[in-house]
């Protein structure tokens, strides 16, 4: 395999080093989220989780789990580099000319994890000669890989060590702008920050609308959960000009009651699904105990939308906040 990356792995306490193909070079960890870009766009260091990799070219030949990073790579244009996916697509959060794209990709066998993501065996992954994985740890043998010369890339909110007090758009920037250093097109990068940025401060949000809450709902379950100011349903609230009640709360999501929900009784409520449909969603919101006192279902102020457009950070994030938009004024 040829040796496209050189890895310096900072892991636990360690800081080892290594490097499939090379001897071993030892790397200063970067601070922070922060991308490294020297004056050409090679050699790109990009930390994933616990490493740092390093990439003299980029990748050709990835492997993508389920439909992680997927947004940011059609957005910097190198969809196409990516040969091999496992897992499931959420379809509701494309457009019609990237989901068929992604459709396209030939699947790799996989099995399903306890959280919904694709497992994939190292096996599986050497067979279609990569030169990347993009997905999560979860999902793969970083370890293996790594010692076939694979390197893992993992977006840092699918990282174990991941926390935020609050959550922003700029989260969004620093995940493209590390895949624009990995695919060698920082330039392209900083043009889709750009764009991203113009649609979020074209929503309007200093215009204040009031309060609203957003709630996890499962078809046919009687508990719903709710979303804290850790997801990136804070940002796409704030870009609206909404308040998030459960913004004291710093968990990205948690288990709600209509108790405590009523007595926040937010002016918006924007129902979020994972599984079936809006209407499933919203017939099953409709039979909580309580929610006909809630002053967003009195005055007709419920929308809903797919989870896809919420967590994890990525341009469609920024979709959601638009798309929230829309549905207000639909409202």
């Amino acid at each position: 395999m040829q040796n496209r990356y050189r890895l310096a792995a900072a892991i636990a306490v360690g800081s080892l080093l290594f490097s499939a193909c090379s001897s071993p070079t030892q790397d200063a960890q970067p601070s922070g989220s922060a991308v490294e870009i020297q004056n050409s766009a090679f050699p790109a260091r990009v930390q994933s989780c616990d490493e740092v990799l390093v990439f003299d070219e980029a990748p050709t030949k990835v492997v993508m789990l389920g439909d992680t990073s997927a947004s940011v790579l059609a957005e910097l244009g190198v969809l196409d580099h990516v040969t091999a996916r496992a897992g499931v697509l959420r379809e509701d959060a494309y457009d019609q000319e990237t989901l068929t794209e992604l459709i396209a990709i030939p699947t790799i066998a996989s099995t399903e994890l306890d959280t919904g993501g694709a497992n994939v065996s190292t096996e599986a992954i050497l067979a279609t000669g990569a030169d990347l994985v993009i997905g999560y740890d979860t999902g793969v043998d970083r370890d293996s890989l790594r010692a076939s010369g694979v390197p893992v890339y993992s977006p840092v909110a699918m990282c174990a060590n991941y926390s935020v007090d609050k959550a922003s758009f700029d989260l969004v920037n620093d995940e493209v702008t590390r895949l624009a250093s990995v695919f060698g097109v920082p330039e392209k990068g900083a043009a889709v920050v750009t764009n991203l940025n113009e649609q979020v401060a074209n929503l309007g949000g200093e215009t204040e609308k009031g309060s609203a809450a957003a709630l996890y709902i499962t078809p046919g379950s009687s508990t719903f959960y709710a979303y804290g100011s850790s997801s990136m349903v804070q940002p796409i609230f704030e870009a609206n000009g909404l308040t998030n009640v459960y913004a004291d709360e710093t968990s990205r999501v948690f288990d709600a009651s209509m108790e405590d929900l009523l007595q926040r009784n937010p002016d918006y409520i924007v129902l979020i699904y994972g599984d079936g449909n809006i209407e499933e969603a919203e017939s099953t919101f409709a039979t909580f105990s309580g929610v006909e006192e809630l002053k967003a279902v009195k005055d007709g102020r419920v929308v809903a939308m797919a989870m896809p457009f919420t967590d994890p950070p990525t341009p469609t994030s920024v979709a959601g906040a638009v798309k929230l938009a829309e549905l207000l004024q639909g409202e």
